[in-house]
């Protein structure tokens, strides 16, 4: 197997588990998507998250439903526009999302504790190195930081 097979096999991988670890506190990788969008990119109208999150805007105001039902989310007066509304963050949502990527870098911290200071300085950097270019060609908007 070579170098960008091992790679891709390895972060398959890791994405399963760390989607388990999700499932474990009951986030679907939708609910943990949306949540996690709003988040990390501010409240959002209902049109913006759909098409953020790549799917249409009536399937997006179901999941939105959810997310209310559950106090995840809540829907309120969209500052600049009377007429519309935005979808924002209760902190209940908020602590799930830092609970949830807490368990994720716990995990992954484990997972790398054996490693040697010249093994981890050479892991960070082909991490910054798959990162920027994963947020380069997806044109992401906003890049996670680490506090979360």
């Amino acid at each position: 197997m070579d170098t960008a097979e091992q790679v891709y096999a390895a972060l398959v991988h890791a994405a399963a588990r760390l989607r388990k670890l999700d499932e474990e506190i009951g986030l679907s990788p939708a609910r943990f998507s949306v949540l996690a969008t709003l988040r990390y990119q501010g409240p959002q109208r209902l049109g913006e998250l759909a098409r953020s999150e790549g799917v249409s805007q009536p399937t997006m105001t179901q999941s939105v439903h959810g997310l209310e039902d559950a106090d995840l989310v809540v829907r309120v007066q969209d500052p600049h526009d009377g007429r519309g509304c935005v979808v924002r963050l209760t902190p209940k949502g908020r602590a799930l999302v830092r609970r949830a990527r807490a368990r994720k870098i716990a995990w992954i911290d484990d997972v790398l504790r054996g490693l040697d200071r010249e093994q981890s300085v050479a892991l960070r950097h082909a991490a910054a190195v798959v990162d920027e270019q994963a947020l380069t060609t997806a044109g992401a908007v906003v890049k996670m930081t680490a506090t979360g």
